[in-house]
């Protein structure tokens, strides 16, 4: 005799599953080696990087180009392995120690000795190759090349170091994405929450990116996003968090990212906090092109397009045309064949009992 409640159980448990698959799927476009670079241009050079050594130490690079990239590099079941890489070119370097005042002190003391300062007001020595100002708390030089400040105040030396000539830098690192959860791994520990791309972007209000960092608005804009890549027409979807503050970095502002309806990708990403900062041993940004408004400013008064903020997307190997292939929203084929098949059990079933 055949079983119905087992053949309705299995029927139903197949069902279920598949259209769990499709909640949790990843985008259409996810595969090993997918990857997406986001450029953010700022003639003045003041988009900014902040690397912080340790409590009492931290480097500043302010950059007229800044590069972030990220990839995929491995994808075993639901995880995969991402890499990510910052890179800033034609920066200016600053660098800040805090010492403690007795050490201070003595530096201070050898540079006083140096320029024969005997105390009261400061003395100004100037030649050509540079400028020292010897003062009883603070000694100042300065070259064509770099500038360099100590001061000792509050029982505490502040040593200022600023160099002059442009140089690049380069961070990177990588972390373990799970791709049913989008929760981010670094060495086993979560950090965060990926916001590279989403499922279906209006639907991410909710998401805490990191403790206490949550998108509490999503909006879709009806407009034409520019970015290197090309123009994205709508549907876009622009995300924002609230707005937290970060004292030990000095930093306080909230995330805001644009989203390319059709294929998820997030294609500009303004995020002074954010996960993968600390993945790279970073502890805080300001970035924020500005060179795509000033190019087409033209445009953008006279027509419905508008720049995005932060990082721009400049390059993917994203296939971008494949939406239109796609099922429309909701459960596949195989889940609807699945209910159906449901639905033909209980059907037998309740015709089976009725003629018993």
């Amino acid at each position: 005799m055949v079983n119905y409640t087992r053949l309705i159980k299995i029927a139903v448990v197949v069902f279920l599953i598949l259209w769990l698959s499709q909640a949790s799927a990843t985008p259409y476009w996810f595969k090993e080696g997918i990857y997406a670079k986001y450029i953010s241009k700022e003639p003045e050079g003041m988009d900014l990087i902040k690397i912080k050594i340790s409590d009492r130490e931290a480097i500043v690079f302010y950059c007229h180009q800044i590069e972030f990239t990220w990839r995929v590099l491995r994808v075993t079941d639901d995880k995969a392995q991402m890499g990510v890489l910052l890179q800033g070119f034609s920066c200016t370097r600053k660098k800040w120690d805090v010492l403690d005042e007795d050490i201070a002190r003595e530096l201070l003391q050898g540079y006083q000795e140096r320029y024969n300062f005997t105390g009261g007001g400061c003395i100004t020595v100037e030649s050509e190759t540079i400028n020292v100002t010897v003062c009883e708390d603070s000694y100042m030089e300065q070259t064509e090349r770099y500038r360099a400040a100590l001061g000792i105040a509050e029982g505490r030396g502040h040593l200022f170091n600023e160099s002059y000539i442009p140089e690049n830098f380069t961070r990177s690192g990588t972390f373990e994405l799970d791709l049913k959860t989008g929760d981010i791994y670094v060495n086993g520990s979560p950090v965060g929450k990926n916001f590279l791309w989403a499922e279906n972007p209006a639907n991410m209000t909710g998401l805490e990116i990191l403790s206490g960092l949550k998108i509490e608005d999503v909006r879709e804009i009806n407009s034409t996003i520019l970015t290197y890549y090309g123009d994205f027409n709508a549907p876009i979807y622009m995300a924002q968090t609230n707005m937290i503050s970060v004292s030990d970095i000095g930093l306080s502002g909230k995330d805001l990212f644009f989203y390319d309806g059709p294929s998820g990708l997030a294609i500009s990403l303004l995020m002074p906090f954010s996960p993968l900062w600390e993945i790279m041993g970073v502890s805080g940004t300001s970035i924020a092109d500005t060179y795509l408004q000033m190019k087409y400013r033209d445009e953008i008064q006279k027509s419905n397009k508008m720049p995005p903020f932060g990082l721009v997307l400049a390059e993917t190997n994203i296939d971008f045309t494949k939406p239109a292939e796609l099922p429309e929203e909701g459960p596949s084929k195989t889940a609807v064949l699945a209910l159906v098949g449901v639905t033909v059990v209980l059907v037998a079933l309740f015709i089976w009992r009725w003629r018993r």
